[in-house]
């Protein structure tokens, strides 16, 4: 073809600026014309390549196609490895034309190395990511069986990849049971009816007969002509999910009884901002418990369900306390703290409850979540007030079986009369001091009638104790006359014990000492004995 000078200029220019890797190779095999980009891919310079068999520069490996494409008629393409100046080889794209009339092949060649290059790091990371990887990757044929087994599949099913390779999908894996359900997806699959997807948990044979549950995610591979040539499937056993899931759910159905057994009730917010933990908006997980409690239930428009709720159904006696223990727990930043307060119903009775609080800080202060558990204390709060109740009559009539149990009687002006009935021990015989003591003062008493007609057996001790009051009555300038069936033997036990008898009688009846003291006090005068008319020795 003959050129012009400015088309020829033109394809010149072209052939020296492309940055294609242009050349024409002669019918011998040689480069004839070489385009400066040769040099920058290759570091060869033109006049080293110009002359120079291809054939010399092609991988050994690739020859055989690079021949092959030379001589054919229209334009072929092929890929080969090319030889640099360093010794290292680039993959090339070609494509080339023979010109059987001028003998000669023009070819373009592509730089595809870096291509190449991703290409095979891809390549490497997805074998890394199946070598490694927790998600094992099947893909199966319905003529080949499984083509693909991956090292997460080993070691998920027992199964080693050339004992896997070219089995049936449905024989290595699934239950009998599940048969049907698998070969139906399938058949979806190959059909082209079903996209793919996540085809759901299902239980799955191993190796070593052991059943597991795997998750399953299916997906159609689709060829060039649009036929379905396969299924690749991801895989993760999700057995151990399972049986969390499950333990879970039997806790919670657990939990769900024993709250709805029990008074209790829980209750749960997280703050939206950590830093701002008493945003009054901030909704506030509660147990049936808690409603229960409250008289509400989740249904009532009324039941409280955000922060600023909580303060209407407090008692009003009881508000500020609560708020002030809320907000000191918050300023302080507590983990723990207990307090109780009463619940207004709607009916307007009222629940005491215990409220224990727990906090979860984070590390800059803020708070993560705050909970809480209630405890409906009504029932012990009416306990104890009934026990209060009964205390105080038990001590109102301990009181009156005191005053009973050392009844001091005014028989007669300055006499008086202590009847002593059954044991006397330590605490009775303090009380029988005090009130002897103080009646003595009170009635100005000159003499003490101590009768232990009641007192069937009385034992050293007791008699020590009726003694000391003996001896204290003295003090006091009173006379004491002891009477009773046992009298002998008081008045013996007291003698041992060193106390004066100057003024100690014994007679054998209360009448007969109530005799002795007024004829004694007539004899004496009204004024004898007593606590004022004692004389001073």
């Amino acid at each position: 073809m003959d050129l012009d000078p400015r088309q020829a200029f033109i394809y010149r220019d072209f052939f020296e600026k492309s940055p294609g890797l242009h050349c024409v190779v002669g019918s011998d095999g040689r480069f004839e014309h070489v385009s400066p980009s040769w040099t920058r891919v290759t570091g060869l310079p033109r006049e080293a390549l110009i002359g120079q068999e291809v054939l010399d520069r092609i991988h050994p490996d690739d020859r055989a196609a690079f021949v092959a494409g030379r001589g054919a008629e229209g334009e072929v393409a092929h890929e080969s490895r090319f030889r640099c100046a360093d010794g290292s080889y680039r993959w090339l794209a070609w494509s080339v034309s023979f010109d059987a009339d001028a003998g000669r092949t023009y070819g373009l060649a592509r730089d595809i190395e870096p291509e190449r290059r991703t290409a095979k790091d891809a390549a490497r990371r997805l074998a890394l990511y199946l070598e490694r990887s927790p998600v094992a990757v099947i893909e199966s044929t319905l003529q080949d069986g499984i083509v693909v087994w991956s090292a997460a599949a080993e070691r998920m099913f027992g199964h080693r990849r050339e004992e896997a390779i070219g089995k049936k999908l449905i024989d290595l894996l699934v239950p009998e049971a599940n048969v049907a359900c698998v070969r139906a997806a399938v058949a979806g699959l190959m059909s082209g009816e079903d996209a793919g997807g996540r085809f759901g948990v299902h239980e799955n044979l191993t190796k070593d007969g052991r059943r597991i549950f795997c998750e399953w995610h299916n997906a159609p591979l689709v060829g060039e002509d649009g036929e379905v040539r396969g299924v690749l499937s991801l895989v993760l056993d999700v057995s151990e999910a399972m049986r969390e899931r499950a333990r879970a759910d039997e806790n919670l159905e657990r939990y769900e009884l024993l709250m709805r057994g029990s008074k209790n009730g829980l209750w749960d917010y997280r703050p939206a901002n950590p830093h701002q933990p008493l945003d009054r908006e901030t909704l506030v997980y509660m147990s049936d418990g808690i409603l229960g409690m409250l008289g509400r239930s989740s249904e009532d428009a009324d039941a409280p369900r955000r922060l600023g709720d909580w303060g209407r159904v407090i008692h009003p006696e009881d508000a500020q306390r609560v708020m002030a223990i809320f907000l000191e727990h918050i300023q302080k930043r507590k983990d723990y703290t207990y307090l109780e307060y009463r619940f207004v119903r709607p009916d307007g009775s009222i629940v005491w409850v215990g409220s224990t609080w727990q906090s979860q800080w984070s590390e800059d202060g803020g708070l993560l979540r705050f909970a809480g558990a209630l405890v409906d204390l009504s029932e012990q709060r009416k306990t104890e007030a009934e026990l209060r109740d009964k205390l105080a009559l038990i001590e109102r009539q301990a009181g009156a079986i005191r005053q009973l149990g050392t009844p001091i009687l005014e028989v007669y002006e300055g006499v008086i009369c202590l009847p002593v009935i059954g044991e006397v021990d330590d605490a009775r015989g303090i009380q029988m001091l005090e009130a002897t003591l103080a009646a003595i003062v009170e009635k100005k008493a000159s003499f003490l009638i101590l009768d232990v007609t009641g007192v069937a057996s009385p034992d050293s001790q007791a008699v020590e104790r009726l003694s000391f009051i003996v001896r204290a009555a003295a003090l006091l300038g009173a006379e004491t006359v002891i009477t009773g069936i046992r009298a002998a033997v008081a008045l013996g036990a007291l003698s041992n014990g060193g106390s004066s008898t100057e003024h100690l009688r014994t007679l054998r009846s209360l009448k007969e000492g109530l005799a002795f003291c007024l004829r004694a006090r007539t004899l004496r005068g009204p004024n004898v004995g007593g606590p004022k008319a004692r004389p001073t020795r």
